[in-house]
């Protein structure tokens, strides 16, 4: 530990500039994959913990396919009670429009409040001075469908009064309504911060026009010990069309859907700390060149090589845990910014959460140490066996410098031939459980490889820029190439580092370029109605929230409307692990004459559609098609009321709304299969010469103000959509973004290492004649060499990258066929910024640099 301290720890103070660099680099690192972690459970943190408090202590939960359960064969499971207590549940999403006029989303629980009791621990108060519950009081709960109960922190919150007027809004209706009770908070009352609403089963069913059907019955088993038995025995009575299973099966099926979406954005997460452990790697390669004659002295007086190489690992595990214990603080408050960019994309196409960063626990730290101590280790273990191997003879010699770059560049090459040719044969291997483990792979030989072709350009460089950069920038340019020839090995890694993340950062813009080209053309073919009716508190999945009668009714009677198609959409689960897929129905006959779906197969999509009017046949879109392996022709099973039916595949059309896939019949099959259900969308197609926005407005005042519509245009939702796209990348442009940081912050701490090293080579210089200005401009000239160098090679590197996300991640992760596109303003303008940036990023080390002369001159 003496040696420890005065051989590393004494180098590491004295060097703070280049320590505080990795240090910081590798918190930034941590930071980011800590962050990305909370953001990810955050994300579905809400869901998890709203299903838990709500399941309460139900065991079994009865399930219908995609509409909910019939009441009708309610009756029929009066068994149910030979196992447990039963209780049907309604469980929907609402808003709550306060005194004020403000507006609050909620969630709605229909029960019978008689049977729920024992289910749910909630306590309810009727009157103002909190006594207990009187029967009558209950008893008029039920009895009035106008009755609801809030909870009392949600009621307090906003100035609601007991027994006091109150409006609930559920999708586009109003339903006046009255608080004749309170929820104490505990239990449910805390869920979503207390906003609850409970409502009487049947008033529940009026209000959200489900009469007839329920979204599950709850079973509390007499024994919870014989679950399995129960839920098998259970599944086997039930008749066709329902299922029975756990409640946390719902949270698993979330889960699954996000799992693509998480996995991709914890991938990334590591590139911040691939950049850091460059490094590192480049921190314990320059302390080694640094100190080759205090190593030989080590050799000389005895020390073995195990010894120099365990100082050195130490070094590099110093670096880490500081980077460590510095990253997980850091990262809970960037995930508090994380969280807010991942719920965007998480509530616009998967769940609708309260999402919220969990507290920072013991795991944490453990997986910061994890993560980085092996990495950092793994990342100095060259330069620390290259330290190891320095003979006290070779450590006095400094005439191998250049044999030792030349071998280190052919080495450099092999490595690189070899990670692309790995590269190129991970991308043409399949997903591993819906997940793109190999193309992450193939993605991250050809990063590696293009790091490692990096000595191999800078003898190039060495080669032939000397001619070039002296007709450029004169002596101080001919200066500038001395110096970098003289150092590719010190300074291979931090541009190495550069080349990473501005190959990332290459990849990932032509990638969302290409994507927003692609959606952009989807949309301007897709969406060709005039119009487009939806409700408020529309929810990506859960049951859907629908539009009245009377509200299509007054739409479709005005004079200006040509054609109304009202699409229905429900969650299904499909095949045997139960995944969560979109099931639609609209009119065919509407979307034959007025619409224009873009087909992928067959070549005539517009007839295969058309011979699926009324029959049993679907469309399915792109991403179902991929991920599940199904072909037009192929005939596909979906659970129905009556149980499972086949149908046939009549066609595959693109659809980048959701990657969870959807199939689609015609609202005929739908209506025989499903039952009649209210649409959940509307698309309004109006007569030519039509001012779409003269007949919004003119819609929007024939529906208020018994109803609540969003009626948008063409524009308006193709602008929306666009929107939510860019909100989506949003963290992969942050993500990105601070590891070009750290990149650019370890080219200029290689720089000013090299001017720390050259400081009597400085000092000569001036007293060759050259001033101090000539100086800053030769560091300045060399960053910006290692700038446009790196840009260069990650803009190359950068476009391979690209065709591995475009065709091989994000096809295996989404099932979404993106046309390639380079976006050459963008690519333009980050060359210029990157190259500016490095130059600028070199003014420090050419400060220093005049100021070290001054120091040696005195």
């Amino acid at each position: 530990m003496t040696l420890f301290r005065q051989f590393i720890v004494r180098a590491l103070l004295r060097d703070r500039t280049r320590s505080l660099v990795t240090v910081a680099a590798l918190t930034l690192g941590v930071a980011v994959i800590i962050a990305v972690r909370l953001a990810n459970a955050g994300a579905v943190r809400g869901f998890a913990t709203a299903l838990d408090v709500v399941a309460g202590r139900t065991s079994l939960e009865i399930v219908g396919a995609g509409v909910g359960v019939p009441e009708t064969q309610l009756a029929g499971l009066g068994w149910l009670q030979d196992y447990g207590r039963v209780s049907p549940v309604i469980d929907r999403t609402a808003r709550v429009r306060a005194p004020d006029g403000a507006e609050y989303p909620v969630r709605v629980l229909g029960v019978d409040v008689l049977r729920d009791r024992p289910f749910r621990e909630y306590r309810l108060q009727f009157g103002r001075e909190g006594r207990a519950t009187r029967p009558h009081e209950m008893l008029a709960l039920l009895l009035d469908p106008a009755s609801v109960v809030l909870t009392a922190r949600f009621a307090g919150g906003h100035a609601i009064d007991l027994d006091g007027p109150v409006q609930l809004v559920i999708g586009d209706r109003v339903h006046d309504a009255v608080v004749r009770g309170l929820l104490l908070d505990e239990g449910p009352a805390r869920l979503m911060d207390g906003h609850l609403v409970l409502l009487d089963i049947a008033a529940a069913q009026l209000a959200f026009d489900r009469l007839g059907w329920l979204d599950r019955v709850e079973i509390q088993l007499f024994d919870p010990d014989a679950i399995d038995d129960a839920e098998l025995e259970i599944g086997v009575r039930l008749p066709d069309g329902l299922r029975v299973q756990r409640p946390a099966r719902r949270g698993r099926q979330v889960e699954k859907m996000l799992a693509a979406f998480h996995f991709n954005l914890t991938a990334l997460s590591y590139v911040a700390l691939v950049v850091g452990l460059f490094l590192v790697y480049n921190t314990v390669a320059v302390s080694v060149i640094s100190r080759r004659r205090e190593i030989g002295t080590l050799r000389a007086l005895g020390a073995p090589r195990l010894l120099v190489l365990e100082l050195f690992l130490g070094e590099a595990a110093v670096l880490a845990m500081a980077g460590a214990a510095l990253g997980v603080p850091a990262g809970w408050l960037l995930a508090r910014a994380a969280v807010g960019l991942t719920s965007t994309t998480v509530n616009t196409l998967y769940i609708t959460s309260a999402a919220t960063v969990p507290a920072l626990g013991v795991g944490d730290l453990l997986l910061a140490c994890a993560v980085a101590v092996p990495l950092a280790l793994a990342a100095a273990a060259i330069p620390a066996a290259e330290g190891a191997g320095v003979t006290p003879i070779a450590a006095v010699q400094e005439s191998d410098r250049f044999a030792r770059d030349h071998r280190f560049a052919r080495g450099a090459a092999v490595v690189a031939v070899l990670l692309f040719g790995a590269g190129a044969w991970l991308s043409t291997l399949d997903a591993v459980g819906g997940l793109p483990v190999f193309g992450l792979g193939a993605a991250l030989a050809v990063v590696f490889g293009a790091a490692a072709l990096v000595p191999v350009l800078l003898q190039l460089l060495r080669r032939v820029g000397h001619q070039a950069l002296g007709r450029l920038f004169g002596v101080e340019g001919l200066l500038a190439h001395a110096n970098l020839s003289a150092a590719v090995s010190r300074i291979a890694v931090s541009v190495a580092a550069l080349v990473v993340s501005l190959a990332m950062l290459t990849a990932i813009s032509i990638m969302i370029g290409s994507f927003r080209e692609t959606v952009g053309y989807w949309v301007g073919q897709t969406l060709q109605a005039d119009l487009f009716v939806a409700t408020a508190g529309r929810a990506p999945s859960g049951p859907p929230v629908t539009i009245s009668e009377a509200a299509e009714r007054r739409i479709a009677a005005h004079a200006a409307v040509a054609a109304l198609d009202g699409f229905r959409r429900v969650d299904l689960a499909y095949g045997p692990d139960g995944d969560l897929i979109i099931l639609g129905a609209g009119d065919f006959e509407v979307q034959l004459a007025h619409g224009r779906l873009l087909f992928k197969t067959p070549a005539d999509g517009r007839a295969a559609m058309r011979r699926a009017v009324g029959t049993d046949a679907v469309l399915v879109s792109e991403g179902f098609a991929i991920k599940r392996g199904v072909a037009v022709g192929d005939r596909i099973e979906l659970d129905t009321p009556q149980g499972a039916r086949s149908f046939a595949v009549a066609a595959v059309y693109y659809d980048y709304s959701s990657d969870r896939g959807i199939v689609v019949m015609d609202l005929a099959t739908f209506a025989r299969h499903y039952g009649p259900q209210r649409p959940t969308d509307l698309t309004v197609y109006l007569e030519p010469g039509a001012d779409p926005e003269a007949v919004r407005a003119e819609l929007l005042a024939a529906v208020r103000p018994d109803h609540r519509l969003f009626i948008r245009t063409n524009a308006a939702l193709r602008s929306e959509v666009l929107r939510i796209f860019d909100a989506t990348f949003a963290i992969t442009y942050a993500l990105e973004a601070i590891a070009i940081f750290v990149a650019i912050m370890g080219v200029a701490a290689t720089l000013l290492t090299l001017v720390l090293e050259r400081r009597r080579e400085l000092a000569m210089l001036r007293l060759l004649g050259a001033g101090r200005r000539q100086i800053r401009r030769m560091v300045v000239i060399e960053a910006a060499i290692l700038g446009i160098l790196s840009q260069g090679v990650g803009l190359a590197v950068g476009v391979v990258l690209s065709l591995i996300l475009i065709y091989v991640i994000n096809v295996q992760s989404f099932g979404w066929t993106i046309q390639f596109h380079l976006p050459f303003g963008f690519l333009a303008q980050s060359t210029l910024l990157i190259s500016a940036t490095t130059a600028l990023a070199g003014l420090y080390p050419a400060r220093v640099a005049t100021r070290v002369v001054a120091g040696v001159e005195r």
